[in-house]
């Protein structure tokens, strides 16, 4: 079960919490808004030209609740009309982490694109924050010794690029030419110790903090997100999922059934989760595979 750092006691590591703890309040906050300008800015530079040809995207998701859990706490959204797709990997336990989770997808699940670029990467962060409003009044309700939230990768594509909010350890994938590779930092602790350099990568899920998280939605009352764009090619593969299909499936077990089903993303999708399901399945998983293809653009 997951947890968040205010609720960690690991004491031989206090003075490493504390540091994380504020940059994470204070640098990241602060800089949040900045990114998300700077992105739109350059986004908006280098497609100031018209093209005759835009992408389009097939897709499809999977969750699962696992051979350990007796409830499934995740929660996805495919939605392929307005180009967005969310993985939610809800926390809290019987203190209803799959409110959390279905609160964002729930949410989500109205938003309609915007004729601007603007308009609609607004929107998505006003129902991000707004979905975590939402979690921390029930939080409230639930009493002072409550604390629920959810992990997000929220995935937007725009004519040839792929827009991403995310908070927690939920994952963004692209495999590209034979190269598999992550596009999203894991906002967790033993991520964190990977890169001050105080454990090995290969340690960080079998680490005793592996499931203390610095980011989620509805943790706190000041929603803390990374916000990242991509330009996508044709014949990319691209997969949101949560920590249950990479912590039983190693990444490097993944390219082969990426290569394998690279052309059908049902499956994909079902494959991935039936390999981590054979490899323990210790956790609910949710996978969502996404392939890009062109489109003539209408005339």
């Amino acid at each position: 079960m997951k947890t968040f750092i205010k609720l960690c006691g690991l004491l031989h590591v206090k003075h490493i919490i504390l540091h994380l703890i504020y940059y994470y309040n204070h640098k990241c906050q602060n800089n949040y808004e900045t990114r998300i300008g700077v992105a739109l800015t350059s986004y908006t530079a280098q497609n100031d030209q018209p093209s005759s040809i835009s992408f389009q995207i097939s897709s499809h998701g999977v969750t699962d609740t696992g051979h350990v859990r007796t409830k499934n706490e995740d929660s996805i959204l495919v939605h392929e009309d307005e180009n967005v797709w969310i993985v939610a990997d809800g926390m809290g336990g019987h203190h209803a982490g799959d409110f959390a989770s279905q609160t964002i997808t729930n949410n989500l699940s109205l938003f309609k694109q915007h004729a601007s670029l603007d308009d609609s990467i607004l929107l998505l962060e006003e129902n991000l924050l707004n979905s975590n409003s939402i979690i921390r009044k029930k939080s409230f309700k639930l009493g002072r010794n409550a604390t629920i939230g959810s992990t997000v990768v929220c995935v937007y594509a725009w004519k040839k690029f792929l827009f991403t909010f995310w908070a927690g350890d939920s994952r963004l994938y692209r495999y590209r030419d034979s190269i598999f590779e992550r596009l999203t930092e894991d906002h967790s602790y033993v991520e964190e110790l990977v890169r001050m350099g105080k454990i090995e990568a290969k340690d960080a899920e079998d680490h005793p903090a592996a499931n203390v998280l610095l980011k989620a939605v509805g943790i706190d009352d000041v929603l803390r997100m990374d916000f990242d764009y991509f330009e996508m090619r044709e014949g990319d593969v691209y997969i949101i999922c949560s920590d249950g299909l990479y912590k039983d499936l190693d990444e490097d077990r993944l390219v082969p059934i990426i290569e394998s089903h690279r052309e059908n993303m049902t499956a994909l999708s079902e494959n991935l989760l039936a390999s981590s399901l054979d490899a323990g399945g210790t956790d609910n998983m949710s996978i969502i595979t996404m392939k890009v293809g062109l489109k003539e653009a209408d005339v």
